[in-house]
């Protein structure tokens, strides 16, 4: 009974999002199992030779790619000749000219690969002192985007069982809830044996107490958090000390168990625990929520905020909700947009584009307040204003200051009101380095156990030591720099000589036109009112809208891509981003370009899809896009991963009863059906009656039975005894009817 009862308490704590599903130790750690090495200059380049051969094999990878994509698909010898002579290495056009997919298909595969090959895996030294020698070594690595595990003790083996708790989830308005925190650590322990407990949401537990994160009374909840965690699922004793901090009476330790507890940076805690707020012992990143309506406050946020200053609680709630109309009347002022011609309905538009985070410039576009607002309240051309609202704000008679001091206004303006409002009731989000070092120090001692803190390179490693003297391991990150001034400087003098190079073969006689020339490119505009759909998803616990606009033939013309969990300059790039799409799908670049380019792309956030029915994964939220696209509009079946076709009753593919395979798209059902919502097949309940109509029309006129159809014909009021549909009408003046739903004929009942 006792051990049905644990896993009872770890399957409830499973389903509310305290405790993780069982996975291992390489699935959350870079650093899982990996030997440590001496910490000597010629270790450290190895480990840089090693990545700078991973960024050259990607840019190599990259470059050929693109010079086989220009030969198109049939490229004549002449072309493939001059490909030679321009770079192309011999070895790889005839590998290319030998797959069965071609040269386009070779094309494809490499850039896969260079977005898809792994990294390789860091270097893991022993702590030691860093000298001088291997400083200026450990920051030429850094220059490369290597990650260095500076570590006292390994970690345990890769394929080691593990879990991550996230202790914030068991502060609840009350406070607290030890019993609850305290039978989950307890029986997560017992499940996993000898594996490992990693503690995350510290940061979040602490704001949920209503405390902040930098004060000492924070940082001793922080460390009590810790060991109440470490004694339960090990059955270490909990310091009476510990227990005081959190109000708490004496724990009694239970036998020891082979369980160990850590604090570690976690390479992807989105796809583990989706709503943990904060990873390991680090501060909260972000105390925004960005839901359907209104960005609002996160879990944390709301309930350290409703412990700390209540009052002040409904207060930001209603500031965060109004902060569209707030940030445009602060930036510019809706008198002055009045004066110049700008009408209460183009206000709220630009307001709730504000309030949902989308930049000034992407507020004011052509996408937003749309053609007649542009042409007829502006009287402006809304072809110049199709992704550019400085430009219209400036040809309204606005001035490159009042601009650019509205840009600034905006920008980030909801993330300063939720930072301003808990600052002020004293739960501060600008956290130092030597804060969050302070921190995890104090719940590393009280962990007495493995603890991990990651340094960004521009700290330096300063900061590195100071960790490693604190009794910490590091888990040193670099991002690659910049190319130095001398290469910049170079490469700008080959790129002039190139210029000069293609200037002179300009200047050349022209040769005699073998091809006619190619017609001008022209844009394809959408029609005002438009199909299309929208599909709600999350890509490793980020959710993700996307919106498609469809021309009358059915193809796609547009996309808008939304996301609430990011931060206000990535949502401006992604929102960007698909308008720049949408300008190539309407100037003729194919879908099909997009989707290859695309799909596949590896970046964070990535893992897990929920609310799509035929892709479970993805490698970034550009290949879950493209990847949906393809599907939707191109019929890429090899993209999904489930096959879940049904007709348009909603019947499976595992039911005995559904027939044959739904009709493929026709002219009349795209005037009127999203072809990209029901994947470019005609759902079986679905009647053109027109056509139905028309049809019969012209059979009758061909019997001679009349010269002239009237096309549209009043329904009768009762309903067809055949079908029961409402679409019943006088076939004849001799009573006859007909149902346009079910085409059956019969004579009027006296």
């Amino acid at each position: 009974m006792a051990a049905k009862s644990h896993a009872e308490i770890l399957e409830a704590a499973e389903a509310d999002g305290l405790v993780s599903r069982e996975v291992r130790m390489r699935d959350i750690s870079r650093s899982a199992g990996r030997a440590l090495q001496p910490l000597t200059p010629a270790a450290l380049e190895q480990v840089r030779a090693a990545w700078s051969a991973a960024n050259l094999l990607g840019v190599s990878q990259l470059a050929t790619a693109e010079m086989l994509e220009r030969l198109g698909e049939a490229p004549r010898n002449a072309e493939l000749a001059e490909a030679i002579a321009a770079g192309l290495p011999q070895d790889v056009l005839e590998e290319a000219l030998r797959q069965p997919g071609g040269i386009q298909k070779t094309a494809a595969a490499l850039r896969a690969a260079a977005v898809s090959t792994p990294s390789p895996r860091p270097g893991m030294f022993e702590t030691g002192h860093l000298d001088g020698v291997l400083s200026d070594a450990l920051d030429a690595l850094l220059d490369e985007g290597a990650e260095i595990h500076l570590a006292r003790a390994p970690l345990p083996d890769a394929a080691t069982r593990c879990r991550v708790i996230d202790v914030a989830t068991a502060i609840g308005p009350g406070g607290l809830e030890a019993d609850y925190l305290i039978s989950s650590a307890d029986a997560a322990g017992r499940a996993l044996s000898d594996g490992v407990l990693v503690i995350a949401g510290l940061g979040a537990a602490v704001m949920s107490l209503g405390l902040d994160y930098a004060s000492e009374t924070g940082i001793g909840a922080g460390a009590a958090l810790t060991a109440l965690v470490r004694s339960a699922a090990t059955g270490a004793a909990f310091p009476a000390a510990h227990a005081r901090i959190l109000g708490l009476e004496a724990v009694k330790a239970g036998g020891r168990r082979a369980c160990q507890v850590a604090i570690l940076p976690l390479m992807d805690l989105a796809n583990i625990l989706p709503d943990c707020e904060s990873e390991g012992a680090a501060p909260v990143r972000t105390v925004l929520a960005y839901g359907e309506d209104a960005p609002s406050l996160g879990r944390a946020a709301r309930l350290g905020l409703a412990r700390r200053a209540p009052e002040q609680l409904p207060v930001l709630l209603g500031r965060l909700a109004s902060a569209g109309e707030q940030d445009l009347d602060a930036a510019l002022g809706r008198t002055k947009l009045r004066d110049r011609g700008f009408s209460d309905d183009a206000i709220e538009r630009v307001t709730r584009a504000i309030g949902d985070g989308l930049p000034l410039s992407a507020a004011f576009s052509r996408w937003v307040l749309g053609d007649e607002i542009i042409s007829n309240d502006l009287r402006l051309s809304p072809e110049r204003f199709d992704s550019d609202g400085r430009a219209l704000l400036s040809a309204v008679g606005f001035s490159k200051k009042d601009i650019a001091a509205a840009e600034e206004a905006i920008d980030g303006a909801v993330e300063d009101i939720a930072g301003k409002g808990l600052a002020a009731a004293g739960l501060s989000l600008s956290i130092s380095m030597d804060a969050e070092l302070r921190f995890t120090s104090a719940a590393a001692r009280a962990l007495n156990g493995m603890a991990m803190l990651r340094v960004p390179a521009q700290e330096g490693l300063n900061m590195a030591e100071a960790a490693m003297a604190a009794g910490l391991s590091v888990l040193l990150t670099g991002h690659r720099t910049p190319p130095s001034e001398d290469v910049r400087d170079r490469m700008e003098q080959i790129l002039s000589l190139a210029d000069e190079i293609a200037e002179e073969a300009d200047a050349l006689p022209d040769l005699p036109v073998l091809t006619d020339a190619l017609p001008p490119v022209r844009r394809t505009r959408l029609p005002d009112r438009r199909k299309g759909y929208i599909q709600k998803a999350t890509v490793g616990g980020h959710k993700v809208y996307l919106h498609t606009g469809e021309f009358d033939d059915g193809s796609l013309g547009e996309i808008f891509i939304d996301m609430h969990k990011e931060g206000a300059a990535f949502r401006s790039l992604m929102n960007n981003f698909a308008i720049s799409v949408s300008l190539g799908l309407q100037y003729g670049v194919p879908l099909e370009e997009y989707a290859d380019a695309f799909v596949f792309t590896r970046f964070e956030p990535a893992g897990e899809v929920t609310g799509n029915d035929r892709i479970t994964k993805a490698t970034s939220i550009l290949d879950y896009i493209f990847r949906e696209l393809a599907l939707s509009y191109l019929g890429r079946d090899d993209l999904a991963e489930a096959d879940v076709t049904h007709d348009g009753l909603g019947r499976g593919a595992g039911d005995a009863t559904r027939g044959a395979q739904t009709a493929p798209f026709t002219t009349e059902a795209a005037q009127i059906i999203s072809r990209g919502f029901s994947r470019g097949q005609l759902p079986d309940n679905i009647v053109i009656l027109n056509k139905r109509r028309a049809e019969k029309a012209s059979e009758e006129a061909e019997d001679g039975e009349e010269e002239t159809i009237d096309l549209t014909p009043a329904y009768l009021a009762q309903p067809c005894p055949a079908c029961g549909s409402f679409t019943l009408f006088e076939a004849s003046p001799d009573g006859h009817q007909a149902c346009d739903t079910c085409g059956e004929e019969s004579r009027a009942t006296q």
